[in-house]
């Protein structure tokens, strides 16, 4: 029975042409030779494929009563069966090659038209995706099977159509044994989710073509070896046809030649070979992608153009030299990605726009390659990437990650039974995707162990194209793999393996810097080393774009569904919200800081007093002959001074010493830290760039600052107010009160107005970030840091010449815990309102019991809700911690609270500001002074740390009435542990002694500046 073709491992395909390379080809006699087959289809869906009847896809058959579903799309995104989403859990029991029954199925019916002249053609039914397997009929004629979900099927349908109308059945079904090599990291998503067409094409024709460019020693001159299949489908011999091959370069002919076919036999395939020289054609490469334009016509005896295959091409060459992996001869490094297919409203239906945006926003970030994970993806996709320039690792449609689950990861790997599913879905993506230059590595697959199967699935993909390399994560022993590839190594390994001299192959990591949430930290600190060893070939983050899926509540707000949203079990939660991209494709924090990290362009000082400064060209194939330096000496919101500067003919990797003509500042104001700034532009942008491109920055502190310290001179004339358990102290304008019981300020008011009304207090405490998921246990439950409270040992005053010092020791402690922080509140509150804390603490653990990190060490303050803008000057614009503020340069910033908030899908801690001088929040009348005596962090928000933590969308996020501030004295990195190592020592914050000094204070704005109040302050 055809329809148990999904459960039978012996059945990969029924009537599937052969895979060929994908290409355009034009029909000379008829204007549209693609019919799409795109829009409205009737579809039925069922529980099971054996509920289904004979007469289903039979014709004539009443179908008008069905639902109508949109192809291309996925059918739970339409409504249509669970929503699910896992990691590496298969949704059925694990009995290879058998899945269950009940397996949900949908019948898709829709009619198309043709007319009488195209009859006598060839007519190939194409579809480009198709989860995960399915039956197709025309007409009540079988006319094939096939699985592999992210792969091309074609299917030869000229038997089955007539002139007029016609009726195509197609019949997918969720699960097949397919499923087994299909487990990757994403939604289980179904259906006809790729384009589907009708290509007409003549009864002889160019079945497929195959392009090697090499060069010579000194990679100059190319040769050019083109393989041609014609096939042909009459029933004669073919004599005496001709393929006219010629290559151009815009217009200006490189090559032009005639190559005769004849005595194809009926229904057979002949292939003619073409090599020759090409005298120093113009290369491809990621940073310069020059494309050539190849034309294959098929002409007839009588000389006319029959068909005509167009597509663009690129002459490069792959190899490995001397261990290192060489593109045109250099040696290139990876600054890379792993992309999903995703949309937030259509899951893993993506249209043309999606993917140029990518790929667009992916060069305008510095990035240069690619992994297509875990699948090949549209062959639209590898255009744009030869157009635009990006390397890319094309994966093979093969995961098997929820065996790694069971007793046996091998179990299918290295089970001979499976052998030619691994090697047909080698062979099929190969084939498609062989002739696209930026295609420079063949991978296996991810995440399925490694056996015998790889091995022949290896040696196939070798067979049949040995000038690319062969990538496989899990060939751990380098078996077959060109290249040793690791995921998520941490820094320490990586450097050995960069040190490691016994090994020679090349070394990339095909996954690090997992981008779950708030993260991933220390991207610079991995730049480095990779930059450190010629064998280290730079790394692939993990990943493009969070998988969140769209939806609405009951008040219109936005939020994105991960697992366990649609009551899917079992799932691996908001695992799959791990992009630099959010769900809507807005960059993350973690995007901005990627793109500087691995920035093509690097300047760095060498003399700042004379100027003079390094200019270092990372690229590895172009001068910065069509780049410009811009640069400017900044203060406060303000530019002392700016021009711009060339570096010609600077070759790839080189340094070159510049030096700029500056002079201080006659009147160098006080408290004002004066930065060289750079920004590296194009000349004439690429097609790719937007307007005002940043290519590269760098900034420096040219250390002209003249510090004042301002001594607050105010008579003390204020009054305080003493009760049992409340001290009040009143100046002209403000007033301060402390809870006497709890050590506390209270409340701090100007001009009657509360400002803050409470804190501060001090906070060890952040919101969990998706990389603490591995801590929060320990820090929950082991040490209860969620629980620190405080607990007042008793509050001091006494009134001084100028001001009134408090003292107010406390203990911050966590129930039932032996160790615990002996900390002390001292304030002097002067007459003009102004307010100095220091607060300075130890940790008590006489035991050594406290061995964690420490989310932070702070204050937090609630202020009144009425000062929604806030100015700076630190780091920003955007939010940065200590191993994530590459990106961030110092300056004077401006902001409303809502600006500084970065909207994680899964709320977490988010929008800090590191290296903070002052900050100000203020509105219309008032502004509120913070300064501190070194460099702070500081964040304002409308949610507290409680809100944050508790909940598990944005939407469920609700302001509350207040601004909740926190000062903080050092904030713990992020690392990217949720799938990856924890911080570097350097970035983890241990329970340390603290002593810092924040002073505070409010001040009428009488149009006066906030920037030369916080200096004078």
């Amino acid at each position: 029975m055809i329809l148990s073709d999904w459960k039978n491992l012996n059945v990969l395909h029924r009537k599937r042409l052969d895979a060929r390379a994908y290409f355009s080809s034009r029909h000379y006699t008829i204007d549209d030779n693609i019919i799409s087959l795109n829009g409205d289809w009737k579809f039925k869906f069922m529980d099971s494929p054996m509920r289904i009847k004979e007469d289903y896809y039979a014709k004539p058959y009443e179908y008008d009563h069905w639902d109508d579903i949109e192809v291309p799309s996925c059918w739970q995104i339409k409504g249509y069966g669970q929503m699910h989403y896992t990691d590496m859990y298969y949704q059925f029991p694990v009995d290879p090659p058998r899945v269950p029954d009940m397996n949900p199925t949908g019948i898709y019916k829709r009619s198309f038209n043709l007319i009488d002249a195209i009859m006598d053609e060839r007519m190939l039914l194409r579809f480009y995706g198709v989860d995960s397997a399915f039956h197709v009929y025309i007409n009540n004629t079988f006319v094939g099977y096939s699985q592999g979900s992210r792969m091309i099927s074609e299917f030869d349908i000229s038997h089955a159509v007539v002139s007029g109308d016609n009726e195509i059945t197609v019949i997918v079904y969720k699960w097949s044994d397919g499923t087994y090599l299909e487990d990757q990291d994403m939604w289980w998503l179904s259906g006809i989710f790729r384009d589907v067409e009708i290509e007409i094409v003549p009864q002889v024709s160019i079945w497929d073509y195959k392009l090697i460019t090499t060069f010579d020693d000194a990679y100059k001159d190319a040769r050019v070896k083109i393989n041609v299949k014609v096939d042909n489908k009459t029933k004669e011999i073919i004599q005496s046809y001709t393929a006219l091959i010629t290559i151009e370069d815009k217009g200006r002919e490189l090559l032009n030649k005639v190559i005769p076919i004849s005595d194809i036999q009926p229904d057979d395939v002949t292939e003619i070979i073409l090599e020759d020289i090409v005298k120093e054609p113009k290369q491809w490469n990621a940073e310069e992608p020059h494309l050539h334009m190849l034309r294959i016509k098929l002409m007839n005896p009588s000389g006319e153009i029959i068909q005509e295959i167009v597509d663009e091409i690129g002459f490069r060459q792959i190899d490995i030299k001397d261990g290192l992996i060489c593109i045109n001869g250099k040696r290139i490094m990876f600054r890379g990605v792993n992309r999903h297919d995703f949309n937030t409203y259509t899951g893993r239906t993506v249209s043309k726009e999606d993917m140029e945006t990518d790929v667009l926003m992916m060069k305008q970030n510095n990035i240069n390659a690619v992994r297509t994970a875990h699948y090949p993806n549209m062959p639209y996709f590898y255009k744009l990437c030869d157009k635009y320039g990006l390397y890319v690792i094309d994966e093979a449609d093969l995961e098997c990650h929820g065996f790694e689950l069971t007793t046996n990861y091998k179990w299918i790997t290295a089970d001979k039974d499976w052998e030619d599913a691994y090697v047909e879905r080698g062979i099929r993506f190969v084939e498609r995707d062989k002739n696209r230059p930026s295609v420079i590595m063949w991978s296996l697959g991810n995440e399925s162990e490694f056996g015998s199967n790889f091995v022949a699935m290896a040696n196939a993909i070798k067979d049949l194209d040995s000038s690319r390399l062969v990538h496989y994560e899990g060939d751990k022993n380098v078996e077959v793999s060109d290249v040793y590839s690791t995921m998520y190594t941490n820094i320490e390994n990586l450097e050995h393996i960069g040190r490691d001299v016994d090994n020679t192959k090349p070394h990339i990591l095909c996954e690090y810097a997992h981008a779950m949430g708030n993260g991933p930290g220390a991207l610079k600190d991995y730049q480095e080393v990779f930059e450190k060893y010629d064998r280290l070939h730079g790394g692939f983050v993990w990943e493009w774009i969070d998988h969140g899926i769209a939806a609405y509540d009951e008040e219109e707000r936005v939020f994105y569904k991960y697992g366990g949203d649609y009551k899917d079990n079992p799932h691996n939660s908001n695992f799959n919200l791990d992009g630099l991209l959010f769900p809507d494709r807005t960059p993350s924090p973690g995007l901005f800081e990627f793109k500087k990290v691995i920035e093509p362009i690097k300047i760095e000082s060498v003399d700042l007093e004379k100027g003079i400064f390094q200019v270092w060209n990372k690229y590895n194939f172009i001068t910065l002959d069509n780049y410009t330096i811009k640069w400017s000496i900044v203060y406060d919101d303000d530019i002392y001074i700016s021009d711009s500067i060339k570096v010609n003919n600077l070759q790839p990797n080189e340094k070159e010493i510049i030096q700029i003509n500056y002079m201080r500042p006659n009147e160098i104001e006080y408290n004002t830290p004066y930065y060289i700034n750079f920004e590296v532009v194009y000349e004439e942008p690429p097609v790719w760039a937007t307007d005002n491109q940043i290519v590269a920055d760098a900034q420096f502190d040219l250390g002209w600052e003249k510090i004042y310290k301002a001594s607050n001179t105010s008579v003390n004339t204020m009054r305080v107010e003493e009760s049992h358990d409340e001290l009040v102290i009143m100046g002209q304008d403000f007033k301060v009160a402390f809870d006497k019981v709890i050590g506390r300020l209270m409340m701090y008011s100007y001009r009657d107005k509360v400002i803050i009304k409470e804190g501060p207090k001090l906070n060890f405490w952040r919101a969990p970030i998706d990389n603490d998921m591995y801590t929060i246990k320990e820090w929950k439950e082991k040490y209860q840091l969620n629980l620190l409270k405080e607990f007042s040992k008793g509050l001091q005053w006494d009134k001084e010449d100028n001001y009134i010092k408090i003292i107010s020791p406390v203990i911050v402690g966590a129930p039932n815990q032996e160790w615990f922080y002996k900390a002390m509140y001292e304030y002097k509150i002067y007459a003009d309102g102004e307010i100095d804390l220091r607060v300075h603490g130890k940790p008590h653990d006489p035991n050594g019991v406290m061995i964690t990190m420490l989310p932070k060490i702070g204050l937090t303050l609630i202020m009144n809700k009425d000062f929604e803008q806030v100015k700076w000057l630190g780091r920003g614009p955007g939010e940065n911690y200590p191993d994530s503020k590459e990106s961030s340069k110092m300056g004077v910033y401006d902001s409303s609270i809502n600006g500084l908030y970065t909207p994680y899908p899964f709320p977490q801690e988010n929008g800090n500001r590191g290296d903070m001088v002052w900050v100000s929040l203020y509105n219309a009348e008032t502004m509120v002074l913070f300064k501190g005596n070194k460099p702070l962090n500081f964040s304002a928000s409308y949610y507290t740390d409680e809100d944050l933590d508790k909940a598990k969308h944005i939407n469920e996020l609700q302001k509350q009435d207040a601004i909740v501030m926190d000062i903080d004295y050092v904030q713990n990195g992020l690392g990217s542990n949720s799938c990856g190592p924890i911080q570097l020592p350097k970035h983890q914050l241990k329970a340390i002694s603290f002593d810092y000094h924040v002073r505070l204070m409010a001040v009428q704005r009488n149009n006066e500046s906030i920037i030369q109040k916080a200096k004078q302050f």
